[in-house]
């Protein structure tokens, strides 16, 4: 016997959120983008590359150092290196020497390895703006792809309940029967069985629903969320000329970031050719010397102080590292190989990626026109089966298999019209036309 009692349950969770405000799926996608950690980091990342370019490009312009320096001797020592001409009984000399100045250094020349520093870093900056974008894009297709199957789910929710209260109409018409004995016992199991098998499969659906639901709030960095707002699906014509797509897929951030690296890596190869030059550096010192004057000097126990500077420009030649450098431009040359290559297979699997989205878009109509043929001829089938039980001209089977026929095409009705717009949201994911 079916307990009806737990079929008005499960029919009951189909309408629950009937009275809770339904959320839409431009909310869903901004709520998304505005809670994604994903994104708050990539953005994190922007700006870290922002600031790399700065510290680059500072590197240019040297650094200024504030110097002190306080030393005990054990013999003293002049507050400035003299020539012996310019040594006179009374030069100051201490033990306790202190110095206080500004010192200036500043790369005149590093073989260009400075310049190609900011270039990278400014490339770096590029990839981390267009990896927040792939970010974008990849988080606003899966939000769409979980709110379409929820309500997909939905769809097949409802046609499912309005299958199992056939079922129990049917299974209460057929307890009648017996009763009044116009029908076998066997009937009746029949029937039961049936409608036990729907009830599981309504159950079944429920779940799915409240696990997806799920995942999309956990995507959405959220609690829960409420009711999906329907969507209109247009099945209108799609351009399915491949050729036609060619432009905006050459446009495409993932190809930018592939023909980015392989910049990238150009300037690295220019980088580590730099080590073949000499490197030319600018120096300057301004300060003060000072000590108390030591218990041999004429005038002991006086504070003096000297004023000290200077200048001068340093050049370093490495003409001998026993075959590092040779090593690190031989590493560079196969890096830029290997992102040529790299930037070919993306430019190959968006190609892939495009045929398979523009068939799985061609697949799905004409499931759908095949589904909706289908459909219309089961509902037929039904009512004749249906009209033939009741007359006694045929049996539980026939009835009950013309039933489970039409919703199986109910089901594939629903999920080809779904797939259709699962596989325009891949489409508009691969051309990057996800956030319109």
């Amino acid at each position: 016997m079916v307990k009806i009692s737990h079929l008005s349950k499960l029919l009951l969770l189909s309408s629950l959120a009937l009275n809770v405000s339904a959320l839409t799926l431009d909310e869903a996608i901004d709520t998304a983008l505005n809670n994604s950690t994903d994104l708050k980091k990539i953005s994190m990342n922007v700006d870290a590359a922002k600031s790399d370019v700065k510290e680059k490009k500072s590197a240019n312009f040297g650094r200024v150092d504030l110097l002190a320096s306080y030393t005990h001797y054990n013999i003293a020592r002049t507050l400035a290196p003299l020539t012996p001409a310019s040594m006179t009984p009374d030069i100051a000399t201490t033990q306790d020497l202190m110095s206080a100045g500004v010192a200036y250094n500043v790369e005149l020349f590093s073989g260009m390895a400075t310049t190609r520093s900011i270039e990278i870093a400014a490339i770096q900056k590029e990839v981390a703006k267009n990896l927040k974008k792939l970010t974008k894009e990849q988080l606003i297709y899966n939000v769409k792809t979980l709110y379409v199957n929820i309500l997909a789910l939905k769809a097949q929710r409802e046609a499912q309940s309005l299958y199992a209260k056939a079922l129990e109409s049917l299974h209460k018409d057929i307890l009648l029967r017996v009763e009044l004995g116009n029908a076998a016992k066997l009937d009746e199991l029949k029937s039961s069985a049936d409608l036990n098998r729907a009830l599981s499969k309504l159950q079944e659906i429920q779940s799915n629903i409240e696990i997806l639901k799920a995942t999309l709030a956990s995507v959405m960095m959220v609690d829960s969320i409420s009711d999906l707002e329907p969507i209109t699906i247009d099945l209108a014509n799609v351009d399915m000329n491949k050729e036609n797509y060619q432009e905006t897929l050459a446009k495409t951030t993932k190809i930018k970031v592939a023909e980015l690296d392989i910049q990238k890596k150009e300037k690295l190869k220019e980088k580590a050719s730099a080590m073949y030059y000499p490197k030319i550096s600018f120096s300057a010192y301004y300060g003060q010397s000072a000590g108390i004057n030591d218990d041999t000097n004429p005038n002991s126990g006086d504070f003096e102080n000297q004023e000290i500077w200077q200048a001068g420009v340093d050049l370093k030649w490495n003409i001998f590292d026993f075959g590092k450098t040779s090593s690190l431009n031989q590493k560079s040359k196969i890096a830029q190989m290997q992102s040529r290559l790299d930037s070919l297979k993306t430019k190959r699997d968006l190609e892939r990626s495009l045929s398979e989205a523009l068939s799985k878009i061609e697949l799905s109509i004409k499931s759908y026109e095949s589904a909706q043929s289908e459909l219309s001829l089961m509902e037929e089938t039904q009512k004749i089966e249906q009209l033939r039980y009741d007359n006694g001209a045929s049996d539980i089977n026939d009835l009950l298999y013309a039933k489970a026929r039409y919703q199986l095409a109910k089901s594939s009705f629903i999920n080809a019209k779904y797939n259709y717009q699962n596989a325009k949201n891949y489409l508009d994911y691969l051309l990057e036309k996800g956030q319109k």
